[in-house]
């Protein structure tokens, strides 16, 4: 994915990595077809870029997500494999120093987004010093409330340090960024609306894995916590998109990451941007 632009703001795709998992695993019953004509289906595996999204906007430098960390953990378990621990290296060759970011967004907390958050060691740090650590207050209501070993390592030391900021689901980032709730993956999971400048676009977070999603809104993956709720999210987010002409950009879409949603005939179908 190129540079996208709104208006004054712009985000730029920064890769952790990338999973690959049983299709019929994530996706049970659904046709791979559907998805392969998208791109991301290998054999039988279907692949999850662990894609983070630098944002930038006047006089500010917020990160989205921070990939999976140093290795896959406990994902390695559910069947998943493929490499990961790239984000501080891919930050270095975009010229991201982690210490000019200012807000770090989760949009929610799954493993493979909050890993960099801390720096590996004994003693986690905050990866980004000078950020703050927004989470959806709804999100940590759950996971607080867990013993997730995850969280533990990469959000309680945020906590302790007093880098954790907790906000509202619909809480504004930045003048042109703000959080649009999408629950249903997560019971708190937001995804990320960019609007400046009479144009838009929408990081997707979990609440859509891959564009076949977009085009059917009613596929919920395995993981879903919710996947009546993940599937009215996904209808509502889908049909904003489409009224409102905005970008959708996804977290885990193939490359190049980044499309829309139009109308063929009486269908909705996806496009690449550029194509």
């Amino acid at each position: 994915m190129q540079t996208l632009t709104f208006g004054s703001i712009t985000v730029d795709a920064v890769s952790d990595g990338e999973l690959f998992l049983p299709f019929a695993r994530m996706f049970p019953g659904a046709d791979p077809d559907a998805f392969a004509r998208h791109g991301g289906i290998n054999g039988e595996a279907i692949s999850a870029p662990l894609t983070t999204f630098i944002v930038r906007a006047p006089g500010r430098t917020i990160l989205v997500d921070t990939g999976i960390g140093a290795d896959l953990g406990s994902l390695g378990r559910f069947g998943f494999g493929g490499a990961c621990g790239q984000l501080p290296a891919a930050l270095a060759t975009a010229g991201v120093d982690p210490a000019s970011v200012d807000t770090v967004v989760s949009t929610h907390l799954h493993s493979d987004h909050i890993g960099w958050n801390v720096t590996v060691g004994d003693e986690p740090r905050p990866l980004f010093p000078n950020a703050r650590y927004i989470v959806s207050s709804t999100e940590w209501a759950y996971w607080s409330a867990t013993t997730d070993s995850t969280v533990a390592r990469c959000v309680r030391p945020l906590e302790r340090s007093g880098h954790l900021e907790l906000v509202p689901d619909d809480h504004v980032v930045a003048p042109g960024v703000s959080l649009l709730p999408t629950p249903g993956h997560t019971p708190g999971h937001v995804s990320v609306l960019v609007f400046d400048g009479g144009d838009g676009g929408v990081i997707t977070g979990d609440a859509a894995h891959h564009p076949a999603e977009m085009e059917n809104p009613e596929m919920s993956p395995a993981f879903d916590a919710d996947p009546a709720l993940s599937a009215a999210s996904r209808r509502a987010l889908v049909e904003r998109v489409e009224a409102e002409g905005l970008v959708v950009i996804g977290g885990h879409f193939p490359l190049p990451t980044a499309g829309r949603v139009v109308r063929v005939g009486q269908r909705r179908a996806w496009r690449w941007l550029g194509t």
